[in-house]
Parts: C-alpha cells; sequence; structure tokens
C-alpha cells in the first residue's frame, strides 16, 4: 500500500511540472477547462506525459487525452 503522503506530494510534482503546459494547451486550443478540469486532464495524461521527449510531444498526448475524455460518457464536458 502506498504512503498517502507521498501520494500526495507526488501529485503535487506532477502538477508543477505539467500544469502549465496543460494551461498554455487549454488556452491556444480554446477548451476552456477550469482549474479542476486540468488538474484531472494532467492526472489522466500523467503516463503517458512521463515517455515525453519534447515539450511538443507531451501538448499532443495533452491533445489525445482531452478527446478521450471528451468522448468518454463518465466525462460529458471536463
Amino acid at each position: 500500500m502506498s504512503d498517502p503522503i507521498e501520494d500526495t506530494a507526488r501529485r503535487q510534482r506532477l502538477l508543477e511540472g505539467w500544469l502549465p503546459l496543460a494551461q498554455e494547451a487549454n488556452q491556444r486550443y480554446g477548451w476552456d477547462l477550469d482549474a479542476a478540469a486540468l488538474e484531472h486532464l494532467v492526472i489522466s495524461a500523467a503516463p503517458s506525459l512521463a515517455l515525453a521527449r519534447s515539450a511538443f510531444e507531451a501538448c499532443a498526448i495533452l491533445w489525445g487525452v482531452y478527446a478521450r475524455l471528451q468522448r468518454d460518457e463518465r466525462y460529458p464536458r471536463l
């Protein structure tokens, strides 16, 4: 079982690292996501973002995850 404090710290580092890029994509592509939706996007994309070799690739990953979440009926609107 994982340590909740470590999970919180890991989540915080993940958001600190990728949220600026997600915010930029949100603005550039007109997604109109609020802060909670952006965090959800980053958390959902985290496994793939860990493999990104460039900001361009990371942005493409965010776009793909955004599109998938938009199609998923559990998330009718991020």
